[in-house]
């Protein structure tokens, strides 16, 4: 992998605190432990030496951006030493946007604001997001675009920001055209990420890798085609004398383990077992509707995968990237911001921030710039960590964060990618 001396990319968290009190929010999970803040300037001015290297500045992280007083004149400050091609923005709920800090952020060199739209419903909205309101969100849309309509203003670019779970992909189309009629030009859609059990069973994404998932479907014919169930499998391989449909289905069973295995397939059967298909499908459909709507309204749609990708791919690494937490940690990517636990692969992890440096004590190229930084980068974007999803022990003490903080997985890899939702594609946010 090429060295690249400077991050093109970097993620800013002016808050950690938010009014609102969203469902899906990270601040809900047992293992969340960072205070409610705000930036201080004095962290903030310590990035410039990133500034002039950068195609994108995103001013977002888990708070609200708009709570902080100096947002204005935190972009004034970085649009007067980023490149003039530098691309500005951050994410907002936009509850808090007026006429007057519409016009401020404008005339400080905003490029581009994406807007949190769950649901073209406000009453559905309002039960995701506790404290949101659509008409207020389709007032931001409008102040913004009056403020950019300015003779001298810069180029902005409007979007909003959905998640989907079971409660609302199925009205993904229509938010799709709501978000159109009021000016947005593109739409981010992502998956939630479950941070307890009761959130797991609403999350649509499917860890379960795509070529696993294919390879299941094909073998699931041979078993369909010979009067077998599959999910007798347990009771066939553990009785203690087998009829003769059992001893065929633990035959078809080992053939498809040989089969994976020629196939360089890591491949868990309990894991395929337990996708729902059919909701799948249904998911994928409205995923197309959406994208139809978006089509015909010329708006860029940006949706998530159904189920994991390979390869996998970073987009963190791959277009080198640098997150900054509100208290000035240095991290590598959007899952290793903060510390916190998830529900994924049936289980809780607990997932421990990485730092590898802090602003203002530390120089931010120096840090990007170390051997241990520069190995983690390494190491993330060759890919030779575990699938964690396809393998039917995860989450294994490896990786499940406890009782022993992550250290290598199965591999010996020292990259905690093998159970980030990322790489799969299944989550997304303003890059």
């Amino acid at each position: 992998m090429q060295t690249n001396l400077f991050p093109r990319k970097l993620y800013v968290e002016l808050a950690t605190l938010c009014n609102l009190g969203c469902a899906m929010c990270v601040k809900h999970s047992s293992g969340w432990d960072c205070e409610d803040a705000l930036m201080s300037r004095r962290t903030f001015e310590a990035l410039s030496p990133v500034f002039s290297h950068l195609t994108t500045l995103n001013l977002n992280g888990v708070g609200e951006s708009m709570l902080h007083p100096e947002l204005p004149a935190f972009i004034a400050f970085a649009r007067e030493r980023v490149p003039q091609d530098c691309v500005i923005g951050f994410q907002s709920n936009g509850m808090l946007l007026n006429p007057s800090l519409a016009g401020e952020l404008m005339d400080a060199g905003l490029d581009r604001v994406c807007f949190s739209v769950d649901s073209p419903d406000a009453a559905q909205l309002e039960l995701f997001r506790s404290g949101a309101e659509l008409g207020q969100v389709g007032h931001a849309f409008a102040l913004m675009r009056t403020a950019a309509a300015r003779s001298d203003a810069r180029a902005l670019s409007l979007g909003a920001q959905t998640v989907v779970h079971a409660q609302n992909y199925a009205s993904l189309p229509d938010m799709v055209s709501w978000c159109a009629d009021h000016g947005a030009e593109f739409v981010i859609v992502s998956h939630v990420l479950p941070y307890n059990a009761a959130d797991a069973a609403p999350s649509l994404y499917v860890s379960v890798s795509r070529r696993c998932l294919d390879f299941y479907l094909e073998w699931a014919k041979l078993f369909h085609a010979e009067g077998l169930d599959v999910s007798h499998s347990y009771t066939a391989f553990y009785a203690v004398f087998r009829t003769t449909g059992q001893q065929r289905l633990v035959d078809l069973i080992l053939a498809m383990k040989e089969d994976a295995q020629r196939r360089g397939l890591q491949f868990s059967l309990p894991n395929a077992m337990r996708v729902d298909f059919a909701r799948l499908e249904r998911v994928r459909e409205s995923f197309a509707r959406a994208m139809d709507a978006a089509k015909a309204r010329g708006i860029n749609l940006d949706l998530p995968e159904t189920a994991a990708r390979e390869p996998r791919a970073c987009a963190f690494v791959q277009d080198p990237s640098l997150f900054v937490a509100c208290d000035g940690a240095l991290t590598p990517c959007y899952y290793l911001w903060h510390s916190y636990s998830a529900w994924l692969l049936g289980a809780e992890i607990r997932v421990g921030q990485r730092v590898f440096g802090r602003v203002p004590g530390d120089d931010p190229l120096r840090v990007w710039n170390s051997a241990a930084f520069a190995d983690f980068r390494r190491e993330a974007v060759q890919e030779e960590y575990a699938r964690c999803a396809d393998c039917s022990v995860a989450p294994c003490d490896y990786v499940q964060g406890f009782p022993k903080p992550f250290a290598k997985d199965c591999y010996g890899q020292a990259v905690p990618c093998g159970s980030c939702p990322w790489s799969g594609g299944g989550f997304a946010c303003l890059r």
